[in-house]
């Protein structure tokens, strides 16, 4: 075996051990999700649920509605826009008359002086919070069950040492070929690595997707005006929440998003984005590359002149990839649905191969139509 050969080879072997691994760490967490209820105190801490928006889409009312029905005493909702021009802001006034009942607060502004305009909108509701104990953010795109808010607020305080309480989640197209891709790469390779990471070692970071935080623990860590200028928030704020002594812990209770890319553009940008925000804020993330088995069997075929034993890991890889995939999606995700999409997993894997080069020669990401520049330390400068 030459040089050339050697490195695709042991990529190989590499990508079918994390196939394994991750699939072991997918089962466990599976068990994990039908375990009752943690209780919660007698007198339930007040919640506030922030919710920052910008424009709108096809599933925004009905994610908003999963959170306006949820099953908890006592809560209150904070949804912000940057201003009233924004579509999104007629949402959250329209569910009013449908759940009269519901502590319903539409902000508008931004704290300013912030590169991120999500965490800019997250100031502003914060501020108007006095009364909560504990604060829940989510992105507009996620909907979540009945019991998700009894659940991660069990699990926040059933120890002094927990500071924050994230989700893993689930992704659902939206219809289009982009959406399709975006929902795989959500459900076949973002969740894997979180189970398998959160497996062999604690958490030093958490999700966009669920941050339950205590008031105190937050204030702690220097509140979200520590991270109004971070690209990667959620990663941080959950950072700077590890380095005061909390322990951040992945809750048994899955939340959904819904990917509603239009093009593939749009889905290459998004990826785009990813790939270079973890790069950023983990170097290590670049050694990714050796799990994308794909790739490395098909250069092996190529290196080796298409000989049988290339063939044969070409074979071996692919079934280890769709093994893991399948068992993700029906066992953890419980999606029977999306069982008959795993066949673009491969194809899949090869764009994102290919993003994952891209994102070596540029620190720029687009995100919500403006360009910026990652600078040292994961912050972010508009171009």
């Amino acid at each position: 075996m030459t040089i050339w050969m050697a490195l695709p080879a042991a990529a190989v072997c590499v990508s079918v051990f994390y196939y394994a691994a991750a699939t072991v760490a997918a089962i466990r967490f599976a068990k994990r999700t039908t375990f009752p209820l943690p209780p919660i105190p007698k007198v339930p801490p007040r919640v506030a649920v922030l919710k920052p928006l910008h424009g709108s889409s096809n599933s925004l009312a009905a994610n908003l509605v999963s959170f306006l029905e949820i099953a908890y005493p006592r809560i209150d909702f904070y949804f912000g826009v940057h201003n009233y021009e924004d579509p999104a802001a007629e949402v959250p006034v329209a569910l009013r008359q449908r759940y009269q009942y519901a502590n319903i607060t539409l902000v508008v502004g931004e704290e300013p002086d912030c590169s991120n305009r999500k965490i800019a909108k997250l100031i502003k509701m914060a501020d108007r919070s006095e009364k909560a104990e504990i604060f829940v953010l989510s992105d507009a795109d996620v909907s979540v069950e009945r019991d998700y808010l009894k659940r991660i607020v069990g699990e926040l305080t059933s120890d002094e040492k927990i500071g924050i309480v994230t989700c893993a989640y689930r992704a659902r197209p939206g219809g289009s070929f982009a959406s399709r891709l975006e929902a795989l790469y959500v459900n076949t390779d973002f969740l894997p690595q979180i189970l398998l990471a959160e497996m062999i070692e604690p958490m030093h970071y958490a999700l966009g997707a669920t941050i339950a935080i205590k008031r105190k623990v937050l204030e702690a860590a220097g509140g979200f005006r520590a991270v109004k200028n971070m690209l990667a928030d959620d990663f941080y704020l959950g950072n700077f929440t590890n380095a005061q002594g909390y322990e951040i812990k992945l809750s048994d209770s899955i939340v959904t998003l819904t990917c509603e890319e239009k093009s593939f553009a749009e889905f290459w940008h998004h990826q785009l984005r990813w790939a270079r925000t973890y790069r950023t804020v983990r170097p290590i993330s670049i050694a990714t590359i050796l799990m994308h088995g794909p790739f490395w069997a098909l250069m092996l075929v190529a290196l080796s002149r298409g000989s049988a034993a290339a063939f044969a890991a070409l074979v071996l890889v692919l079934a280890a990839r769709l093994a893991m995939s399948a068992a993700i999606v029906s066992r953890v995700l419980k999606m029977p649905e999306m069982l008959s999409q795993l066949w673009m997993v491969p194809f899949k894997d090869l764009i994102m191969t290919g993003v994952w080069f891209a994102s070596l020669f540029s620190n720029k990401v687009m995100w919500a139509g403006r360009q910026f520049k990652v600078i040292r330390g994961g912050a972010m400068r508009e171009v």
